[in-house]
């Protein structure tokens, strides 16, 4: 075999990692769009699942629209009923202001309406309310 000039081995080894070089970006660039590709594919099956989930959502929310007008129907009678101002309050409670309007002590109300000092004294500072703000 013929010896090399040192210039012909330069030009040899530049040529072979040239090669190598060329090599390894084509194999980058393999790789760069499989993984490309494999993100595409992922986010396709994310958009046809949710669009696909669209007729679950719809389906979801007509259920949950039915429920809250089925509530509203039932507890509209029962808000109709609690919006009555000019409603009488029951006779334990005007029994109550008619004692305190007479001057008695929350002591004596308790006693009289079987109830504890402590509710009597609320529901005497309840009906004091209830009469300034009339």
């Amino acid at each position: 075999m013929l010896p090399l000039s040192p210039l012909v081995a330069t030009i040899l080894v530049g040529l072979a990692l040239s090669l190598t070089t060329l090599l390894l970006l084509a194999r980058r660039r393999q790789v760069e769009r499989r993984l490309h590709s494999e993100r595409i594919g992922t986010m396709q099956r994310k958009i046809e699942a949710a669009l696909g989930d669209e007729e679950t959502v719809t389906e979801s929310f007509s259920a949950s629209l039915r429920a809250a007008s089925l509530t509203t129907s039932l507890q509209r009678p029962r808000l109709e009923t609690l919006a009555k101002v000019d409603k009488q309050p029951p006779d334990k409670y005007r029994i109550l202001s008619n004692l305190a309007a007479q001057g008695m002590e929350v002591e004596e109300i308790a006693t009289i309406l079987g109830i504890s000092r402590v509710e009597a004294g609320q529901l005497i500072s309840l009906s004091t309310m209830a009469k300034i703000g009339r």
